[in-house]
């Protein structure tokens, strides 16, 4: 009976302790996570969340993922990392308390459409100019002659190779060789369709080769041609500045469907005739100007002569032409003309005071846009496109080739002293300017995004 009370007071004291004993106190997960701001430089992104408030006061670490890819982990709500333009993201941040609590948040990123200025240097380098950062992407090499077409995000060279190159890593992406007996040889002039590819190689010879697989299609040769082509839906467009024929080509079989010899002066006989613009399309028409100070309309289909403008034999025809409402816009070395584009009658004329025209005229919010040479200087013009008259000038440091594009109220253009100009293109007030590492002697293309917005130079033969 001893024993039994004994066990009898110690399991009662038992039952007392675990009646007076307090629960355990369960933990508190944190509470939301709230993203405050998602920020973009260029390529680097700052992710930036509010801390997640924990009733215990315990602190919270993060885990942050990116298309499932662990990025950061830390005790701070902020984050750094690099994107790539032109792409979608998944985001998730996980926090955690010392205790096992959990809370996270899923969410989207945009990557900024990329804006890309493409120039070529001097020393025939392609240079891939970010316009968010101002800084360099890539480089390749290339040749200082070409003015450069973009489809579906590449950008075409053609050292040894016509070289199809992603606009945003400098990847060669595509490749074709249609001409496999040369060594140390320059594929120019390159443009394209939806389906095919045309660049001239050596010897003149214009190569027509498939988009998708490269293979080569055709060939076809000529004499000293490297100029700008044209292209429509059925013809290739040849011109030359050492030539005096323009010849509409066949895209599909590479012969000729038409050809136009230019108007000889009989004047001057001892000057040979070239045709130095590239040749402009508007509807039916094309448009191009000789070295006798003869300007051409042509029925694009038929080759036969629209209308011909007389202007003085000594001067040529040099800055490619554009167009503006019922106008073409195009110059000599001396004068800008605008041309009523279906009589050829004369709308209005510019001429600077001094130096040359070596640019080609660009149109923007019904402007026009030319860089002036003036032996060691320049200036870029802005004129009004409806009559001619001056609106502003900058001076540039030395001559320039390059003609000028315009993109978002900024015209950018280079000169020879290796220098690139931003320039507000309403006002004439310098936005920026950076040192290149050669002189700029070609035209700039502007890129935006997946190549779904390509800005070129009236020189290039193609329309924005």
């Amino acid at each position: 009976m001893k024993y039994i009370a004994v066990l009898l007071i110690i399991l009662c004291l038992s039952c007392s302790s675990d009646d007076n004993t307090p629960a355990p106190t369960p933990n508190s997960a944190p509470q939301s996570i709230k993203i405050d701001a998602i920020t973009f430089e260029g390529e680097n992104v700052t992710i930036d969340w509010s801390d997640a408030q924990d009733a215990d006061g315990d602190q919270i670490f993060y885990k942050l993922y990116i298309n499932s890819v662990l990025i950061k982990e830390s005790t701070e709500s902020i984050a750094t990392s690099i994107l790539n333009y032109n792409s979608e993201y998944s985001g998730r941040i996980i926090g955690t308390d010392k205790k096992g609590g959990v809370v996270e948040i899923d969410f989207e990123i945009s990557a900024p459409k990329s804006k890309i200025l493409f120039y070529t240097d001097g020393f025939s380098s392609l240079i891939a100019l970010d316009l968010y950062t101002l800084k360099p992407m890539w480089s390749a090499q290339t040749s200082s002659l070409e003015s450069h077409t973009i489809s579906d995000n590449l950008i075409y060279s053609g050292i040894e190779a016509i070289d199809g190159i992603d606009i945003l890593s400098g990847e060669i992406k595509w490749t074709s060789t249609p001409n496999t007996n040369s060594n140390n040889i320059q594929y120019r002039n390159i443009i394209l369709d939806d389906t095919n590819v045309f660049a001239f190689g050596p010897n003149s010879t214009l190569y027509c080769v498939n988009k998708n697989t490269g293979g080569k299609l055709w060939e076809r040769s000529f004499l000293n041609y490297y100029a700008q082509l044209a292209i429509d839906a059925d013809k290739v467009f040849v011109s030359s500045r050492n030539n005096d024929h323009l010849y509409a080509i066949n895209k599909l079989t590479g012969l000729t469907d038409w050809s136009f010899l230019i108007t000889v002066n009989n004047s001057n006989p001892g000057a040979s005739s070239q045709i130095k613009t590239n040749p402009l399309i508007v509807n039916d028409a094309i448009y191009f100007g000789d070295n006798h100070g003869n300007f051409y309309s042509l029925n694009k289909n038929t080759g036969l002569q629209n209308w011909i403008i007389h202007s003085n034999q000594f001067e040529t025809y040099y800055p490619s032409p554009t167009q503006f409402k019922e106008s073409v816009i195009v110059g000599t070395y001396n004068t800008l003309y605008a041309y009523n584009q279906n009589n050829g009658s004369t709308i209005w004329e510019y001429k600077p005071t001094n130096g040359t025209l070596e640019t080609s005229p660009f149109i923007y919010n019904d402007k026009v846009y030319i860089g002036v040479s003036k032996n060691g200087s320049g200036e870029l013009l802005c004129l009004n496109a409806n009559d001619g008259s001056l609106i502003w000038r900058l001076d540039l440091e030395n001559n320039t080739t390059s003609s000028p594009i315009v993109f978002e109220n900024t015209v950018y253009i280079g000169d020879w002293n290796k220098n690139m100009y931003a320039v507000n293109a309403e006002t004439g007030t310098l936005d920026w300017k950076i040192k290149t590492e050669e002189v700029i002697f070609r035209s700039p293309t502007i890129v935006v995004g997946a190549s779904e917005t390509v800005i070129y130079s009236s020189v290039s033969g193609l329309k924005n």
